[in-house]
């Protein structure tokens, strides 16, 4: 109910204040740079303004604001802690930037997108992504505690800068996220601004951090010391198995014939079609993920399918966006070979597929070399 109200509120912002001229929706759909957020972000922070200036009216005769201070500046720790763990257990993982597929390989270079290319710069390198999964992870650990905070924000931002010019110079849509986690990290460090900037700048002795005691008893110091450990405790196990089943259910969901193939001969109502470059019907290539399969043909032309493997009766079917639908058998002649029958816009069809090998590509057989000759730029 209270998710209603308030996206009621962002699309009142949106059609009233901002005079956006089109429908604000608020699809889940992988991207967190919609219109929909953007019109959340200012919502939220005129909300913050206004609130701050009625709460400071409403309650001007307090000295200082030293304890509500403290606790915001764990629920930020806190916050940005865990989402760098968690981000970090993604890339140790490598379920955010899987190593490229063969359907990658096979893609003309300059029809990947910005962001296509990124991830695909990045899924790459297992060693890059370890590298980049510690520093995310140790910094968030650092935050969690009130000694290493700073040494921690200063890691995260480190690191957070770097994903955020990513995100920025390469159209990556999860800008605002990411510039918020910077703005956190920013806002931790300037809690310890004066010290920062002794060590740092000024070259000045550096005195400890005041020690904040917000529980005054030993028992509930004790209490909260324990709830803490088995909160990120916790934290740390869901995150670890969450990847762990991620990888797992990619594995297990994965089709038999998934893979990228040759069309080494196309047989179409009796007639055998020569590879022609400038054919429409004949097919090249076939690319088949798990529920998706991808056609290009000889003359460049592509065409995607849902698609649907029966494993138990060697079938499978093709459905278009048009609902136009394939449906074929097939046969594995050896490990790599397929035979495929079935009607193809009306026609008979055969053909035989042969799997390419992902090994095959110098992307992924070049491998890492101490010594270089010469530069192996290609």
């Amino acid at each position: 109910m209270l998710g209603n109200l308030f996206d009621s509120l962002v699309y009142w912002t949106g059609r009233v204040v901002l005079h956006i001229p089109y429908k604000i929706e608020a699809k889940p759909n992988g991207s967190g740079d919609t219109t929909y957020n953007y019109v959340e972000e200012f919502f939220i922070i005129v909300l913050s303004f206004a609130s701050c200036i009625v709460w400071s009216i409403a309650d001007g005769k307090r000295k200082s604001y030293n304890r509500g201070y403290y606790w915001v500046l764990v629920i930020v720790r806190y916050y940005l802690a865990f989402a760098l763990m968690e981000y970090g257990f993604a890339k140790i993982f490598k379920s955010q930037f899987p190593a490229p597929g063969v359907s990658r390989l096979l893609q003309p270079y300059g029809s990947s997108s910005p962001m296509g290319l990124a991830w695909t710069f990045l899924g790459y390198s297992d060693a890059y992504n370890y590298f980049m999964g510690f520093f995310e992870g140790i910094g968030g650990l650092l935050l969690l505690f009130r000694r290493t905070r700073l040494f921690g924000a200063c890691i995260a931002t480190t690191v957070v800068t770097n994903i955020v010019m990513i995100n920025f110079c390469y159209d990556v849509p999860v800008k605002l996220f990411s510039t918020s986690l910077l703005l956190m990290s920013l806002f931790i460090i300037a809690a310890d601004g004066g010290r920062f900037l002794n060590f740092f700048i000024f070259n000045k002795p550096v005195a400890p951090a005041a020690s904040v005691s917000i529980f005054r008893t030993r028992k509930w110091n004790i209490a909260h010391k324990a709830v803490k450990a088995i909160f990120i405790t916790a934290f740390l196990a869901l995150s670890i198995y969450d990847n762990i089943d991620m990888i797992g259910n990619g594995e297990t969901d994965k089709t038999p014939m998934a893979g990228a193939y040759d069309v080494q001969t196309f047989i179409c109502n009796n007639d055998t079609l020569a590879a022609v470059v400038t054919d429409s019907v004949r097919w090249r290539r076939i690319i088949i993920g798990d529920d998706y399969a991808s056609v290009r043909k000889m003359n460049d032309s592509t065409a995607w399918y849902k698609f649907k493997a029966d494993t138990v009766h060697h079938t499978l079917e093709m459905t278009s966006d048009k609902q136009f639908t394939i449906n074929m058998s097939y046969n594995k002649t050896d490990s790599n070979t397929y035979t495929m029958t079935g009607s193809y816009h009306g026609a008979t069809l055969y053909a035989v597929i042969k799997r390419i090998d992902d090994k095959s590509f110098l992307l992924t057989n070049r491998g890492f070399h101490w010594i270089n000759e010469y530069p192996f730029n290609r």
